[in-house]
């Protein structure tokens, strides 16, 4: 059980690591509460889950529902709605534990968003490991190495949506495409390497490319200034 937990946990530790080093403004109380999103979005994507029906017709129609709506929308949506409830209550959660939030993360810039959604994803993907691990060990290594990275840049996504509905300096319609883009590009990345991980298994390493391009993109993503609607 150790082991399992050591190594699902491998990656949140090492962006902890890599936050202190180069990102500063990311402090303790920031990563805590991102971890605890990433948690809670799981509880919530698991009870969407329950709540939309399985179809079992062995037709591809019942299989793009199943990998894209059942699974990559439900898991997208709770993660979604946590990081928005997330982006809300950290002014206060900063007045209570630190009195303010510091002057550098006021309004919270796109670079900390994106490194809270990542490690949000790094930690629902730590506990879904986990989960996996209590069957196969081999599975828990595979896991990490894949689906943390996807989950990671997916979350990262899903929170730059959800931080745009509180940003201000823009008109409303132009915010909502821009947040409706990432989300939509959250869903199809998550559904497409769900879709892949059905192939044969001379095709395994599509998934796990996905999965690096993507998160490759995200990190690409909290260097910018500004974001644009996605195409």
């Amino acid at each position: 059980m150790v082991l399992v937990v050591g190594i699902s946990a491998l990656p949140v530790v090492a962006l902890f690591l890599y936050l202190k080093k180069r990102v500063s403004q990311f402090g303790n109380l920031l990563f805590i509460a991102a971890l605890a999103a990433g948690s809670l979005s799981m509880l919530l994507a698991s009870l969407l889950q329950i709540t939309l029906p399985t179809v079992n017709a062995g037709t591809f129609l019942a299989l793009i529902y199943t990998v894209f709506i059942r699974n990559a929308l439900s898991e997208e949506l709770g993660r979604l709605l946590v990081l928005i409830l997330l982006f809300w209550i950290l002014p206060f959660l900063y007045r209570v534990n630190e009195h303010e939030m510091p002057e550098e993360q006021r309004p919270l810039p796109l670079s900390i968003v994106v490194f809270i959604g990542i490690t949000a994803g790094f930690s629902f993907a730590m506990l879904e490991t986990i989960s996996y691990g209590m069957l196969n060990l081999q599975l828990v290594i595979v896991r990490t190495l894949t689906s943390a990275p996807l989950h990671a840049a997916c979350a990262a996504r899903v929170g730059v949506a959800g931080w745009l509905i509180f940003k201000g300096d823009e008109p409303q319609r132009r915010k909502m495409v821009k947040a409706i883009s990432y989300g939509i590009s959250a869903v199809l990345i998550h559904g497409i390497y769900n879709l892949l991980l059905l192939f044969p298994s001379s095709f395994a390493v599509l998934p796990v490319i996905l999965a690096y391009i993507a998160l490759a993109s995200a990190l690409t993503l909290a260097k910018t200034k500004d974001i644009q609607p996605l195409d």
